[in-house]
């Protein structure tokens, strides 16, 4: 079935250049196996020069009929259908004018019920103030100089100072409103410290504790967007003019002492009150645009959509009602709330995710998997670490494998050059641009909004495979993960970076798992709790590996499972010690390492580099998966958190378009 879908789809693609060469459009739209009927869509175009020259409906069909025998395939019936006169017609604004209209990508609402601000006391006289850190340089710093500031305004004021994380554990929160009248946070002057530090404040206002952040300027905008994902869109926050982590002490303190009065502002007297729910943003659900032809609309169409960011940089695909129609069928209830897309908590609905994959060219069956990865990162277990990672000023970058029947049903690459552009990888690339784009706008995943990433990556291109089981020695990565051979699933991981392994030749068995492991590199770590708190110790980061399949059958005829393959991994992916503490002695100076690790810090720096340690926690923060072709090149990918997994719906991977 698939590979006559396949030919139907090569037939009808190569008749299409011809018809778009004469300015019309002829594309794919179903295959019923019942009735062995072919239905495309057609739109013609006038040739001026000559009328005899247009490429009608029967030249289409002649083509098409002559098309779909040259690749074996037999038809009872071919139905050539028009789009709807909506999507692009004439309009009133002039001879030969286009209309087009589209579905807007963005949520209709973010978060669940907004809550408004708690009542602030008329005065600061007599309260307790805590001064809750999060755990970022100079932050300390800052609350201290407030809060003395803040003593010696109001009589009978005293403060009480807070070590948190990003984010704060649940028990300090409870702690902090316990024991305290109002609350200051510090710092938000990066990704995911201004998000949590915006989610800790709300969960204090909603406990009855009135809080005020202080932010960096340039991230005001990813705290009023955290503050709508977290559905409380008026909290409070005073801007200073650096960021803490890039400023001295001095300028810290300076900075802090004349946010003072702002922040006695926000804490005091009259607050905004809201209530409701948090609706879509100015833009309609339904979009036109006008255009004298065809190119013209295009283009209007896709600067529309740039200028609002909905888009990835390269050109969309209008997602015309007819065209998210043809993705929703047989979808039932295709406006019903499916879950909540991190970052920013914009509602998922069927529909929603149908505009994402039209914008990418992504068909039904495709979409099923799109929809496994968009709930993938709604996972309850990861979910705050998923969201404080996409929100991060760091690399972060969503990485999907995709295992079972789905992978050869819909042709996704897991062999050759299985990551990057290329026809191979058309399907890899569909099904990762849709998510891409459901990401941006349901998830308000925006750079500079709630994407505060410094430098950026191309792997925020999402990078979809499948795993190449057909050459692999062992079973495959969801069936190790407790899933059946027979069921379709995803599994995301946040990777930061990736390097390439390469070498020429190997030993043996051992020798070759030794050479692979030399390639893995101090990246991430594990003796902070800044990012977590104690619950860092259960979410470490670890290591992703894509080895070929002449290595993997290599290993296997050594005798080495995959088990002990990562055991052998874990053996030798050492460092030395002074390597492996470098980027962790600023956090160890200010507290916020594990108490367990001091001693590490403590041994003199012979000491250091002649101990080993490994680069991540224990063992099982390896994954292998088999990928690429015939020659012995490998991948490393560093990764910020374990693997999530989904199983993709079944119903709607066997939906035909």
């Amino acid at each position: 079935m698939d590979d006559v879908n396949t030919a139907l789809r090569r037939a009808v693609d190569n008749i299409g250049q011809i018809v778009r060469r004469d300015g019309g459009a002829l594309d794919f739209s179903r295959f019923d196996p019942t009735t062995g009927e072919l239905v495309v869509t057609f739109r013609t175009a006038p040739n001026d020069e000559c009328s005899a020259c247009t490429i009608d409906e029967a030249t289409v069909r002649a083509f098409l009929e002559e098309a779909v025998a040259v690749q074996g395939v037999a038809t009872t019936a071919l139905r050539i259908e028009t789009p709807p006169a909506h999507e692009a017609s004439p309009v009133d604004a002039g001879v030969g004018g286009l209309r087009l209209e589209v579905l807007n990508p963005t949520a209709d609402r973010y978060g669940t019920e907004v809550a408004g601000l708690v009542a602030r006391p008329p005065s600061l006289l007599g309260q307790t103030i805590g001064l809750l850190w999060n755990g970022k340089p100079n932050g300390d710093v800052a609350l201290r100089a407030i809060g003395a500031a803040l003593e010696s305004q109001f009589d009978g004021l005293r403060t009480r100072f807070y070590s948190g994380s990003i984010p704060c554990d649940r028990e300090l929160l409870d702690l902090v409103a316990a024991q305290c009248s109002a609350v200051v946070g510090c710092t938000a002057d990066c990704g995911s410290c201004s998000s949590w530090m915006t989610h800790d404040a709300i969960a204090l206002e909603r406990v009855g504790v009135p809080a005020v952040i202080v932010v960096s300027k340039g991230f005001e905008e990813d705290v009023e967007a955290s503050a709508r994902a977290f559905a409380l869109p008026d909290v409070q926050s005073v801007v200073v003019p650096q960021v803490y982590n890039n400023a001295t002490e001095e300028a810290s303190i300076q900075q802090s002492l004349e946010a003072v009065p702002g922040i006695i502002d926000r804490l005091t007297g009259d607050v905004p009150v809201a209530s409701g729910s948090i609706e879509r943003r100015e833009s309609p659900a339904v979009l036109s645009f006008t255009a004298d032809g065809p190119t013209e609309l295009f283009e209007e169409f896709n600067r529309s959509f740039m200028d609002r960011d909905w888009g990835d940089g390269y050109p969309l695909l209008p997602p015309t009602p007819a065209a998210v129609a043809s993705l929703l069928h047989d979808v039932s209830e295709p406006d019903r709330l499916m879950y909540t897309l991190p970052p920013g908590n914009g509602q998922v609905t069927p529909r929603k995710i149908a505009v994402a994959c039209a914008m990418a060219g992504a068909t039904a069956p495709e979409m099923a998997v799109v929809e496994a990865v968009l709930r993938a990162f709604n996972d309850p277990q990861h979910n705050e670490r998923l969201r404080t990672v996409l929100m991060s000023t760091s690399a972060h970058a969503p990485f999907v494998l995709v295992n079972g029947p789905a992978v050869r049903s819909l042709a996704l690459n897991g062999g050759r050059a299985c990551i990057g552009p290329g026809a191979q990888n058309q399907v890899n690339l569909r099904i990762g641009r849709a998510v891409t784009l459901a990401l941006k706008n349901l998830g308000a995943w925006y750079p500079g909004v709630l994407d505060m990433d410094t430098i950026g990556s191309t792997r925020k291109n999402m990078v979809v495979i499948g795993e190449n089981v057909e050459e692999s020695p062992w079973t495959p990565f969801h069936v190790d993960a407790g899933h059946g051979a027979d069921e379709s699933t995803v599994t995301l991981f946040i990777t930061l970076g990736e390097a390439d392994v390469g070498f020429q030749g190997h030993l043996d068995a051992h020798q070759l798992a030794r050479s692979i492991s030399s390639f893995d590199s101090v990246q991430g770590g594990y003796f902070s709790g800044l990012f977590g708190g104690e619950e860092a110790k259960k979410s470490p980061s670890g290591r992703l590996l894509l080895l070929s399949p002449p290595h993997a059958q290599a290993l296997a005829e050594g005798g080495i499972t995959k088990d002990s393959f990562r055991d052998l991994l874990f053996e030798h992916g050492h460092q030395p010690l002074a390597r492996v503490l470098e980027q962790w002695r600023k956090l160890h100076l200010d507290g916020k390492t594990f108490p367990e690790w001091s001693w590490a810090f403590e041994l003199g720096e012979e000491a250091q580099e002649r101990r080993t340690l490994p680069v991540v926690r224990d063992r099982d923060q390896y994954v292998v998966a088999v990928c690429g072709s015939t020659r012995g090149k490998d991948m490393w990918l560093p990764t910020a958190l374990p693997p999530v997994t989904a199983a993709v719906r079944t119903d709607w991977l066997t939906r035909h378009r």
